[in-house]
């Protein structure tokens, strides 16, 4: 039978890439914000932090009412972690987090820092 140790790693993983994402988001706003909006620009990488939380609920949400239809038992709904589907969530997560690394690549190719090879000491 499948226990929470099978998922805590996912939990690791997820909260250290939280924490580096957030403290990447930290610098990037910090840096390439006009200095009377910083606090702002902080604001809002907390505010998309929560926002990304919201959207993954929203998205297990979505999952079981797409894969519960048809008298079929939804992905992530059961009475213990064995009945779940948890292999095509997973799936569906991987394909959805390549495309965003896609997407991500095309932006930061685009972008063009404000600073470029300024250095503030």
């Amino acid at each position: 039978p499948i226990t929470f140790f099978w998922i805590a790693f996912q939990y690791l993983f997820l909260g250290s890439a939280d924490l580096f994402t957030l403290a990447g988001l930290l610098e990037f706003f910090f840096s390439e914000a006009p200095p009377r909006m910083r606090s702002l620009a902080t604001s809002l990488s907390w505010a998309s932090l929560a926002l990304g939380y919201y959207l993954s609920s929203v998205l297990v949400t979505v999952v079981n009412s797409a894969t519960g239809r048809g008298g079929h038992r939804a992905w992530l709904e059961g009475a213990s972690l064995n009945h779940y589907h948890l292999e095509r969530f997973y799936w569906l997560m991987c394909v959805l987090s390549a495309l965003n690394y896609v997407f991500f690549l095309v932006l930061a190719i685009r972008y063009k820092y404000r600073n470029a090879g300024v250095i503030k000491g």
